[in-house]
């Protein structure tokens, strides 16, 4: 397998809960690539990519989701905002793997590459490295 330099997605979040959905920006970076796998990984910490489906408010309930599962506490580290927003990105994590076939992102019929950001609004790279077939 052999890899490409990377290339580093930029985007900014507009609120404090939000999901971006960069599926078309990935598959434009992969266009006419030879088949492989487009790994993705996050530089920060309060943030996380996923991949769901574009249905309409699955992704916000989603979030919804989430942000329950945080209790109300007082923390050692920070706000309790913060704190939050560190523990959702762990869960979610920093990285997704999608397989690259045809130069085009082999997602299912309703699959979607989102960013979770869990503490905007805020400047996000994402490091897109491409690993193609020997």
């Amino acid at each position: 397998m052999t890899t490409t330099r990377p290339t580093t997605i930029e985007l900014e979040t507009r609120s404090a809960r939000e999901v971006v959905d960069i599926t078309e920006r990935v598959g434009a970076l992969v266009t006419g690539t030879p088949d492989g796998s487009c790994h993705l990984f996050l530089r920060h910490t309060t943030a996380g990519l996923m991949i769901l489906t574009g249905e309409e408010g699955v992704p916000e309930d989603i979030m919804d989701i989430l942000q329950g599962l945080v209790p109300p506490r007082a923390y050692r580290h920070d706000s309790a905002a913060h704190v939050a927003a560190h523990f959702l990105s762990g869960l979610v994590g920093p990285s997704v793997h999608v397989p690259v076939q045809g130069g085009r992102l082999a997602l299912g019929e309703f699959q979607r590459i989102v960013l979770m950001e869990f503490e905007g609004p805020r400047r996000r790279e994402i490091e897109l490295r491409l690993l193609a077939e020997s």
